[in-house]
């Protein structure tokens, strides 16, 4: 049965683990027959990797939050994702209330005041874990980060000075927008600029998320350099919109 399920895993993996396509645990489980379960309940076959509780030394699974012997907190497992962490698949198309769900669920459980009155290791760990969670929450919530962090999964990163791939009509584009908003003085001027960009930034996801379909990661890395441009600009019109 082991053997067969690894074979199942193996070809399912090498099949939706593609850049860009979901990669579902309960699907995987399915397939052996199983009940769907956390990734870490497979992490033993893909990985074969098992730690050991800190304080009581039991085997556990990488994905334990805490010591079902001994109730302990856990140290954060480094070989895990933020789309692991935070119980998502590995696609570029999140389900947002599902990641907002997971980030209450674990603050509940992670949250420093809770720890305050133990060990001083456990108020580490507490506070090591809750940071993880909320920069892999951060990292999810919004598409052009998320984008960015699926590259760098795929070992790919944006270069700094990345003028040298935009066509020259989107960089016109670009300066134009930028004077246009220097100049306007009134509420609806600027209004009608955020309204562009904002569309842009919506056309974009759109294209990203394509891309990354198609496991396209040149195309997907284009398109997400043109989204920090229009996400530079997005975040120009909010300053502006503030009174001085």
């Amino acid at each position: 049965m082991i053997s067969g399920c690894l074979r199942t895993l193996c070809l399912q993996v090498a099949w939706t683990h593609r850049p860009g396509a979901c990669l579902s645990w309960t699907g995987l489980a399915a397939r052996c027959g199983g009940r769907a379960q956390h990734p870490g309940a497979w992490s033993f076959v893909l990985a074969r990797r098992r730690l050991n509780c800190w304080r009581c030394q039991r085997a556990l699974l990488p994905s334990r939050l805490f010591c079902p012997s001994c109730d302990a907190l856990q140290p954060p497992d480094t070989a895990r994702d933020y789309f692991e962490i935070m119980d998502c698949d590995r696609c570029f198309n999140v389900d947002i209330q599902r990641l907002q769900q997971k980030l209450r669920d674990l603050q509940r459980s992670l949250h420093p005041d809770y720890y305050s009155q133990k060990s001083q290791k456990e108020r580490e760990l507490s506070e090591k874990q809750s940071s993880l969670v909320n920069k892999a929450y951060e990292t999810l919530l919004t598409p052009l980060s998320r984008g960015l962090y699926m590259l760098k999964l795929n070992g790919i990163e944006l270069e700094e000075g990345t003028d040298c791939v935009m066509e020259p009509q989107f960089l016109s584009e670009i300066m134009e927008t930028n004077e246009k908003l220097a100049e306007a003085h009134s509420e609806a001027a600027i209004q009608d600029i955020g309204d562009f960009v904002k569309a842009k930034l919506e056309e974009l996801t759109e294209d990203v998320s394509k891309a990354f379909m198609k496991g396209d990661l040149e195309e997907a890395k284009v398109l997400l350099a043109k989204m920090q441009y229009f996400s530079n600009l997005e975040n120009k019109v909010k300053e502006k919109m503030i009174p001085s």
